[in-house]
């Protein structure tokens, strides 16, 4: 039996396990079937060229995370971003779930949860082993004060898996912000699956922050499916580990969808990350802009592959993709792939990406002044995302992604 064939029979049999009798079950069901069908991801697969999966096979799909204990440390990890703060710990709920006023918080049931596919086999997964999950749903014409801080805590001292997931629904006109953030240690693998769904005329500002520690692994789905006049704009921040992959999927199925999509990953020491984000313009005349820039150093790996993909009646799209990367070292290793798809002709479309090394004249010329090499290096690095950074539109969540980012440099 291959690695592969093993992690398909893992994933297989957690999934099998996870089966049990409660409003969740008929879905659950139905993923499992699915799940059986799916190749497990490999090298050989065009999507998944970059990045291996032998890293679990130290035990990650052989048994679910176990629920933490009483006397976890949570608290000194989570940040203050937000004036709404709930909890989700190795995929359990802890605490009560607070909603200010025009959004409800509430746990996923059969009647709330959304059919809409998974795109990967990581995203079949997380359904087939789902047994707790959360809906936010805004009133119609309400903009929700604050901003609703969500944190996922996964930890544990063996290799287990994690299931955590989030469903986001806007209704028409309403405005939401809200923090979907990762924080944990330890050999456990983070299945993430998030899906937005945003009405007519809504808004919503949405930060994806990725904090885990070096030791940890991660697998996340984004998906957003956006209604007429609908404005997303996302933030995504993360920090390379064992193993982190992203898989984004946006689709503008009404006419006057905006996204505005950013992001930032740095991969140091022996980590890697791979982002892979696809942008549907279904309809016509909709606008995404995709802004995403990569840092590697020592021997870190990062991945980027966005496409952009126009379809035969999507006249009128306006769509940008930009990936701009950086190197530390000769022995990082930094992979990008823009792609456009466009079946038509009245479009505005643009695409482009660039790989090079920190500026020697800059660094030299800090180093001059008295700063020291690693000094320099930080100012450097941070100011080549800081575009980026000066774009999210908190200021509480904008200090804190610069601190973070800058002591990764």
């Amino acid at each position: 039996m291959t690695p592969a064939e093993q992690l398909k029979q893992n994933s297989v049999t957690l999934a099998s396990n996870a089966q049990h009798q409660d409003g969740l079950a008929a879905h659950r069901g139905e993923a499992l079937d699915k799940l059986r069908l799916l190749p497990f991801p490999e090298k050989k697969q065009e999507a998944w060229k970059y990045t291996g999966l032998n890293a679990l096979t130290a035990g990650q799909l052989e048994r679910v995370a176990p629920a933490l204990s009483a006397d976890a440390d949570i608290a000194s990890s989570i940040p203050s971003l937000g004036d709404c703060l709930i909890v989700v710990g190795n995929g359990v709920l802890t605490g009560q779930l607070p909603a200010p006023n025009g959004l409800s918080i509430t746990p996923l049931s059969a009647d709330s949860i959304n059919d809409a596919s998974p795109d990967t086999f990581f995203g079949w997964l997380n359904t087939a082993s789902l047994s707790h999950g959360l809906l936010l749903k805004t009133e119609p014409n309400v903009k929700v004060a604050g901003i609703v801080h969500l944190v996922f805590f996964n930890q544990a001292q063996t290799p287990c898996h994690a299931t955590n997931r989030l469903q986001i629904e806007l209704a028409e006109g309403s405005e939401l912000t809200v923090i979907e953030h990762y924080i944990g240690s330890g050999p456990i693998l983070t299945n993430a699956l998030t899906h937005i769904q945003a009405g007519a005329n809504s808004r919503l500002t949405h930060y994806r922050l990725q904090s885990e520690s070096a030791d940890s692994l991660h697998i996340g789905n984004l998906q957003i499916d956006q209604q007429r006049d609908s404005r997303v704009d996302s933030s995504q921040l993360m920090r390379g580990n064992v193993l982190r992959r992203n898989d984004v999927h946006v689709r503008m199925l009404e006419s006057g969808a905006d996204l505005a999509m950013r992001g930032v990953f740095i991969a140091r020491d022996k980590s890697h990350i791979d982002n892979h984000i696809n942008v549907e313009h279904v309809a016509p005349h909709c606008h995404s802009d995709q802004v995403y820039k990569g840092i590697a150093g020592e021997n870190g790996r990062a991945v980027f592959n966005g496409r952009i993909h126009i379809h035969q009646y999507a006249k009128g799209s306006d769509a940008g993709l930009s990936n701009n990367n950086m190197l530390l070292s000769n022995e990082a290793e930094i992979d990008s792939k823009p792609e456009l798809e466009i079946y038509n002709d009245d479009v505005k479309c643009a695409h482009g990406t660039t790989i090079g090394q920190m500026d020697a004249g800059q660094l030299f010329y800090l180093r001059s002044r008295g700063i020291d090499a690693a000094s320099a290096k930080r100012m450097l690095g941070t100011g080549f995302v800081n575009e980026t950074l000066h774009a999210m539109q908190d200021e509480a969540v904008r200090e804190w992604a610069t601190q973070w980012l800058g002591e990764a440099l």
